[in-house]
């Protein structure tokens, strides 16, 4: 779920150790920053509440005004072993989350390194509600992972070889904007974007039988499962 309010932060001194609970915590953590390295490229911010860790990703993000695709965040959570750092939130580099986290598993160690340079990160600034959550309803993985596939499997026709960046984020926007969970996609009146398919399917959120609820608040939703949890937001409009 979203993070809580965070407390102001304990100010980490370089090179803290933020220390998950097992060696397994480090393997999921290592799988979901690779995924989320694949989807793109664009940090991940780590945050510190009490005993937990929350790891936020972004996949889909609108590249500038007048793009339609919808904003759709990942998010981990990961008991620590530790305290420490309560309150602390920052984005780092993907690849050097992933540099450490190799080489913890590497090492069978479960202490996390800060790494010493963070980013700016423009995704930050969109923060899902903390409470507000309705359950509007349940959907097998099955089908979420089919409208992902079908999704890519659509762009990928849609797009020539060499297409501009006013094509591609149209092209995207048409496809992640669909709404689904309505009477009819062509009615407009789903609640349930199709880029959220999409981040879960990337993300390896989804499993062969499984079942993700959804829930909304405003213009957000979330999608959860036991792998992990999608927030989604249609763009805003001009």
């Amino acid at each position: 779920m979203p993070a809580p309010d965070m407390p102001a932060p304990d100010t980490p001194a370089p090179g803290q150790e933020l220390v998950l609970e097992d060696l397994d915590a480090v393997a999921d953590l290592e799988r979901y920053a690779t995924r989320a390295r694949t989807m793109a490229d664009t940090g991940m911010r780590l945050q510190v509440v009490g005993p937990v860790l929350a790891a936020w990703v972004s996949v889909l993000q609108p590249r500038g005004l007048g793009d339609r695709v919808p904003v759709a965040l990942g998010l981990r959570t990961f008991r620590l072993d530790r305290a420490g750092a309560d309150g602390w939130d920052e984005v780092y580099p993907l690849s050097s989350v992933l540099e450490r986290l190799a080489r913890m598993t590497s090492t069978s160690r479960t202490a996390l390194t800060l790494p010493p340079v963070t980013e700016a990160a423009p995704w930050t600034a969109v923060t899902p509600p903390r409470s507000g959550w309705s359950s509007v309803a349940a959907v097998a993985d099955d089908e979420l992972q089919q409208v992902a596939q079908d999704g890519i499997r659509e762009l990928g026709a849609a797009l020539p070889q060499d297409p501009g960046a006013s094509m591609v984020a149209q092209a995207r926007a048409a496809v992640w904007g669909r709404l689904l969970g309505g009477t009819s996609v062509e009615a407009g009146d789903g609640f349930l974007p199709a880029g959220a398919a999409f981040a879960a399917h990337g993300l390896g959120f989804l499993t062969p039988g499984g079942t993700t609820t959804v829930h909304t608040s405003g213009p957000w939703v979330r999608l959860s499962s036991p792998a992990g949890f999608v927030l989604c937001r249609q763009p805003m409009a001009l």
